[in-house]
């Protein structure tokens, strides 16, 4: 499959110091020798929300402003039996915007993900021109279900889950199939909808990032061509409500 170019790329692959993290977190010899010591790292509530969401200039991406955004988080993650539980798309649409015009989000932000995420969260965000009668992007992954791609990439994440005790070496893969899963998104979204732009990718691991909790980026926005947001992953044994 094509590798996708994404406009922000955040996306760091696990290096010799992470992996050597993950040996120590994961190794029964370090979380001592009970039968519940060695059982699954206990997966962490999360939720992740976009803020300020601004169009400046709606004539050099999407024309009539007719926009649609979506998102796939993988995390890691999933329930007994349903493979695809081991990600979050999501399909928001906007018509009728203008130039300088802020996403109608709500107050709180616009919610990508809310659940539980284990060893890893990876995030996408591709933005569209949308057209009339265009498939959400779930309904999307779902018809795609029978391709050599999203088989091999789902079968992997699905299977790191379903290990009591991963390797590190069965984590990093997950994370390599993280990222194929959001390309292959990003691919189906271009075949489906007008002037797709991957724009926004990263991935953040549970024992070197704590899953990447706060504010991103720290101070004001990202900014690329026409459009600039920011975004928050909280954690929800820290918020007394999202």
């Amino acid at each position: 499959m094509t590798q996708q170019e994404w406009l922000i790329d955040e996306a760091i692959t696990p290096d010799a110091d992470s992996v050597e993290q993950m040996e120590r977190e994961l190794s029964p010899t370090q979380r001592g020798s009970s039968r519940e010591s060695v059982s699954q790292p206990q997966a962490v509530n999360l939720a992740v929300r976009l803020q300020d969401i601004m169009i400046w200039d709606t004539k050099k991406w999407f024309g009539d402003a007719q926009m649609r955004l979506d998102a796939l988080v993988v995390h890691g993650h999933a329930t007994e039996g349903e493979p695809a539980s081991i990600y979050m798309p999501q399909t928001f649409r906007f018509p009728g915007i203008k130039n300088r015009d802020r996403l109608p989000t709500g107050e709180n932000g616009l919610l990508i993900f809310y659940g539980k995420a284990l060893y890893f969260l990876d995030i996408f965000i591709t933005v569209s021109r949308d057209r009339k009668d265009s498939e959400d992007l779930a309904t999307l992954l779902n018809q795609q279900l029978q391709s050599t791609d999203i088989q091999g990439a789902v079968g992997t994440l699905f299977g790191l889950a379903s290990v009591a005790a991963p390797q590190v070496t069965a984590v990093t893969t997950a994370v390599s199939a993280a990222s194929v899963l959001g390309n292959f998104a990003y691919q189906v979204l271009s075949k489906v909808t007008g002037d797709s732009i991957g724009l926004y990718r990263t991935s953040w691991l549970q024992y070197r990032d704590s899953f990447g909790t706060g504010r991103h980026p720290q101070e004001g926005s990202h900014h690329v061509r026409d459009l600039s947001f920011w975004y928050e992953i909280i954690q929800e044994e820290t918020q007394d409500h999202l």
